[in-house]
């Protein structure tokens, strides 16, 4: 008997659960990443994973899977990185719903699935998401939850900005179900940005009016690993973040939504690459301020920064925000971009690193 005759049979859900899984090298937690989907009481599910080129034994691991459950299947990526592996996965995809789950990471509960299911059929949402938490060093912490901004309408600006960015849980395609018609109806893919690429594709969904449920419980265990892409700073970083500005950018015109309600995904996306790729310059070389003045002029100088920052700086929207110092730190930041003062500017972000400042405001928390 498969799992969906299983599940005929206990009266759940007929509807399937497509997981897609990118594989890279990921010999070290491949076992508990699979056996936590297995464990799932909800069972009318398949496993895509798509390999990216592994060189240690991975491939190995989940033919052992394979063999095992005909429900989990192993494909090969046809370029680097997650977004064209996870788009290789949609196309195999065979279930209503999509779940994506990174190679290192897990499910914590077996009623995941069964939860998600059940919230998204009764009310026909789009997306559903829910909390998770966070594996650091073996120590397991909550994340700060989504009940920060899922009371707030949609449509606000503090939705958008903590969804996205402050607590930045709507950023992730993990911890998610996703409707696979909404999806295709709205031609939503991964971009092969080496950045962010999971942030595009759910402002994406965003734009497109995609609705959201929430669900209070951890759903998902993100672990810290270094060796992950998400973990490794690369030079070309600024590229990469101005192509998602520019890509949301037209993505808001295409679909002619109002762009004066939606260019903060835009603006703020801009100003939290800017910020981030100044503090990893000022970390790669030594402390450096002039390698962190050097990636702010290049953001600075970009049209679309220009015109991001002068917005910023004056933005009555602001106000909206529920949490002052951010306030505060947004104003500052884009003055200092618009006036070019970029070595004072730098001279803040040591501040902010030296002070662990950005990891007490971030949804991730402190990181040592």
């Amino acid at each position: 008997m498969d799992l969906a005759d299983k599940n005929n049979k206990k009266g759940f859900c007929r509807k399937k659960i497509s997981v897609i899984i990118p594989v890279y090298n990921a010999e070290k937690y491949i076992r508990e990443t699979l056996d936590s989907i297995i464990k799932q009481s909800y069972e009318n599910w398949e496993i895509i994973l798509v390999e990216n080129g592994s060189e240690d034994k991975s491939p190995d691991i989940i033919r052992e899977y394979e063999e095992k459950y005909t429900e989990i299947h192993m494909i090969k990526s046809p370029g680097k990185g997650p977004g064209p592996a996870r788009n290789a996965g949609l196309e195999a995809a065979q279930g209503e719903y999509i779940v994506f789950v990174d190679s290192d990471d897990y499910i914590p509960d077996e009623e995941v699935f069964y939860q998600y299911i059940s919230i998204t059929e009764s009310i026909n949402a789009d997306i559903v998401v829910s909390n998770y938490a966070r594996l650091w060093d073996g120590k397991l912490l909550p994340a700060q939850g989504t009940q920060t901004f899922a009371l707030s309408s949609p449509l606000s600006e503090a939705f958008r900005f903590q969804g996205f960015f402050s607590v930045g849980t709507l950023s992730y395609v993990w911890g998610k179900l996703y409707k696979r018609e909404f999806l295709e109806k709205n031609q939503i893919v991964f971009t092969d940005s080496v950045y962010a690429e999971d942030k595009l594709f759910n402002m994406q969904c965003y734009v497109c009016d995609a609705k959201y449920v929430f669900l209070e419980k951890q759903g998902y265990v993100y672990r810290r690993n270094p060796e992950s892409i998400s973990w490794k700073y690369h030079p070309n970083s600024a590229k990469s973040w101005m192509k998602i500005a520019y890509t949301i950018k037209e993505w808001i015109e295409e679909k002619q939504k109002d762009m004066d309600m939606y260019k903060g995904l835009v603006q703020y996306t801009l100003f939290f690459a800017s910020f981030f790729d100044g503090k990893m310059e000022y970390i790669q070389h030594n402390n450096s301020l002039w390698a962190v003045r050097k990636v702010l002029k290049v953001y600075g100088q970009e049209p679309l920064g220009k015109e991001s920052f002068l917005e910023l700086s004056q933005k009555r929207k602001l106000s909206e925000l529920k949490q002052p110092l951010w306030k505060i730190i947004i104003r500052g930041f884009a003055l200092g971009m618009k006036h070019q003062w970029y070595l004072f500017l730098s001279v803040g972000i040591k501040l902010v690193v030296d002070l662990k400042i950005d990891e007490r405001l971030s949804d991730t928390g402190l990181r040592e």
